[in-house]
């Protein structure tokens, strides 16, 4: 798929091929309930492709509980590809479009991807809100999301971290202490 370019030469005879076109982080809006099935013919089509869940306990009418997987941000599904490849991967059955602002495409930063593939793997209670109160910009000194960058909010006495993905105005929020915590 890349188209290799000529970048450098090296040396004699020696020549150096990257790729013209970068990979990034995009964001696709799918039909509704649509996500774990457009990423599984993504998946197999050869992507590289981040559908954010955890694991919620739901309660059923007839009092059975059961842990299932929900999705983080109901709708969305994130592809880390090339630009070139954005309209065929809209073409795929139950995409719709995807997001993009002024004619450009959104681009999630590769830190975002990472933030939120962290706090997944904390294993604490995780919430996506799309109204916040402005906080604090902190930056977190130590544990496993040390050096990520986000919003300080209070809620109900818990000091709350948040990611903001402005692309589809959410923020994800879990729990932190705030020794581990300096202001930008």
């Amino acid at each position: 798929m890349p188209n290799p370019t000529l970048q450098s030469l090296k040396g004699i005879g020696e020549v150096e091929f990257q790729s013209q076109s970068q990979k990034n982080w995009y964001v696709f809006y799918t039909a509704p309930r649509a996500e774990k099935v457009i990423q599984q013919e993504l998946s197999f089509q050869g992507y590289e492709v981040f559908l954010p869940q955890i694991k919620t306990l739901r309660i059923w009418k007839n009092r059975q509980k059961k842990m299932v997987d929900q999705i983080l941000f109901p709708s969305y599904i994130f592809v880390n590809t090339e630009e070139s490849n954005l309209f065929k991967i809209r073409q795929t059955p139950k995409i719709m479009t995807f997001i993009h602002c002024g004619g450009k495409p959104s681009k999630i930063s590769c830190e975002c991807i990472e933030g939120l593939k962290r706090m997944l793997n904390l294993g604490k209670e995780i919430s996506v809100e799309s109204n916040f109160s402005e906080g604090e910009n902190i930056r977190i000194m130590a544990g496993p999301l040390a050096g990520y960058e986000g919003i300080l909010v209070k809620q109900k006495s818990k000091t709350r971290f948040g990611i903001q993905l402005k692309e589809i105005n959410q923020t994800v929020f879990v729990d932190v202490c705030t020794s581990v915590l300096e202001r930008v």
